[in-house]
């Protein structure tokens, strides 16, 4: 992590600590056995995160988010079903909603898998980091195998959750051009992306981990532990999170390592590559929408870099 993220990110969880003493009557509902350490973990930009380890030895991850009602109930239902899939995912501990000084918090507990993050396992040895991501490939298409019929009851938690990336064309094109990216190659751009999602109707939804990067892979003794963090799981192409995985992590971490993996091989048919390319460039706009909204300059900045490459390998560059 680099100075100016770890400063970000102290930015954005400066005022988020819950009390100790809720945290404390929260964990009973997880077990009887008192607390024995707590340590805070700043990772991720979105919760307030603890790692909890009680007398008992259970050791546990607590996630809290603000003014989300029902934020995790989500997230829980996706984890549920990927472990029934026999994905190597947390099991959730306890879902809980309380107030705090007349805040409303939500909290979430879930076992702490062993091992550290693939993001910050890049030392090991090249053959290692291949065979985890693939495994990570392997295990992500049984996750894409669920689509709208197998959500029951869940279709609620579904219901107009994809952005949409079409309908905020001009915000994305002004926001480019303050990073100094050209604003009619960006707007040739969202033709490019309509085209290729439109030519054949209707692209099939599955569910989809919808943040998958190395960040949210675990490692332990060489081998994958864990996938973590779905909060933001969703209804989309599969190849949205193939696209996703190649903006954070390549090239240190091929996505072509993933598509090894991979089950479903129909998914890298004769439309692959256009729509893989599209989801790309919109995944980055995503991005350099959310750190101009954050004051991120250095992620702005990758953004906008990104951009550039994605839009020369389309020509428009």
């Amino acid at each position: 992590m680099t100075n100016d993220y770890a400063q970000h990110l102290a930015a954005l969880h400066a005022g988020f600590e819950a009390p100790a003493e809720l945290i404390t009557a929260a964990a009973r509902a997880v077990t009887p056995s008192p607390i024995l350490a707590k340590e805070r973990i700043v990772h991720g930009e979105a919760n307030e995160v603890y790692g909890v380890t009680f007398e008992s030895g259970l050791q546990a991850i607590l996630r809290i988010a603000r003014r989300s009602s029902g934020v995790f109930e989500k997230e829980a239902w996706a984890i549920g079903r990927c472990r029934a899939l026999g994905m190597s995912v947390p099991e959730v501990l306890s879902l809980q909603s309380l107030q705090d000084d007349g805040e409303s918090l939500e909290l979430c507990f879930l076992e702490r898998l062993p091992g550290q993050r693939l993001s910050d396992s890049l030392s090991l040895a090249p053959d290692v980091l291949r065979r985890v991501v693939r495994e990570v490939g392997e295990q992500i298409s049984r996750m894409h195998g669920m689509g709208p019929a197998d959500l029951g009851g869940a279709q609620r938690f579904f219901e107009n959750d994809t952005d949409d990336f079409l309908a905020t064309e001009a915000e994305f094109v002004d926001l480019g051009g303050k990073a100094g990216l050209d604003g009619r190659a960006l707007e040739r751009a969202f033709r490019f992306f309509e085209a290729a999602t439109t030519r054949h109707g209707p692209l099939p939804h599955r569910v989809t981990h919808n943040d998958l990067r190395a960040c949210h892979v675990l490692v332990h003794d060489g081998q994958l532990s864990g996938i973590i963090d779905f909060g933001q799981v969703s209804m989309d192409s599969p190849i949205n999170d193939l696209a996703k995985w190649d903006y954070w992590e390549s090239p240190a971490l091929p996505v072509a390592w993933l598509q090894e993996g991979y089950s479903n091989k129909s998914l890298f048919g004769e439309d692959y590559v256009e729509l893989f390319r599209a989801f790309r460039i919109a995944n980055a706009l995503w991005v350099l929408r959310w750190y101009s909204l954050t004051g991120y300059a250095a992620g702005v900045d990758r953004a906008a870099s990104s951009i550039t490459g994605y839009l020369a390998e389309i020509g428009l560059g």
